[in-house]
């Protein structure tokens, strides 16, 4: 009896479980670059062509077809900034090691499609009979809010200098900096699934990407739009030992 009553108590704790809802990687659907579920949040709640019915949340950055250049990014159709940029190494900065070159990478640019200010939500672009062209969706430009606009603009010039540097050179940042004050590339960092450092560069460089994690590959933040893969003092100490 005494047997049969722990079989019976080991298939209901197990049925039990099996009702758990499961938890799984949050992904860019619902997030704040959802642009169907978060339109508030990004465009003050401007009225627009996005609908809550959509299946398409890809499909405001990136196309199956027709990519007008491989350059910009996977498959990415949104429309990229014209700007030129002021770059951390012109900012004068004391700690900026001088031997460090700064060339801002693909993802970093996409980014600054939007967060440049310049470049409405729904501009996108395509490749059609060999000539690009851009087309407004719903024909009203639609920009994100000041308050996601992270950059100053100084004259014609978007100003990168008031942000932490992006397209850098990590070994080139070690190499210049006195020895121990960056961790190494495999050094696991403070995130969810202990990624090491080598893995938040985006071809050895740091981007906008490195630390800001949209597509919730990593993260899993519901409350911060930029879906950072750690916080507070870990994002920092990822990268920088102090």
């Amino acid at each position: 009896m005494k047997k049969i009553s722990l079989i019976l108590g080991g298939l209901a704790l197990g049925a039990a479980i099996m009702l758990i809802p499961q938890s799984s990687k949050a992904t860019i659907i619902g997030s704040k670059h959802d642009f169907y579920a978060s339109t508030n949040y990004w465009i003050g709640g401007t009225v627009n062509w996005l609908s809550t019915s959509s299946t398409n949340v890809c499909g405001e950055c990136h196309t199956i077809h027709h990519a007008p250049d491989p350059t910009r990014g996977p498959l990415w159709i949104h429309t990229p900034t014209a700007q030129t940029f002021k770059t951390y190494d012109q900012g004068g900065s004391e700690t900026f090691p001088s031997g460090v070159t700064v060339q801002l990478g693909s993802s970093s640019l996409s980014c600054l499609g939007c967060h440049d200010g310049t470049v409405a939500i729904n501009s996108q672009d395509a490749l059609n009979s060999g000539i690009i062209t851009t087309a407004v969706k719903g024909g009203t430009p639609v920009y994100t809010k000041s308050s996601a606009v992270v950059i100053e603009v100084n004259g014609g010039q978007d100003d990168l200098t008031h942000m932490h540097p992006i397209g850098v050179s990590y070994n080139a940042c070690i190499a210049q900096l006195p020895a121990g004050e960056l961790n190494g590339t495999g050094t696991a960092f403070n995130a969810p699934g202990s990624p090491t450092v080598g893995n938040m560069l985006k071809n050895g460089n740091v981007e906008c990407s490195s630390c800001h994690d949209i597509h919730r590959t990593l993260g899993t933040s519901t409350t911060s739009g930029i879906y950072t893969i750690a916080s507070g003092q870990n994002l920092c100490l990822g990268c920088h030992n102090k």
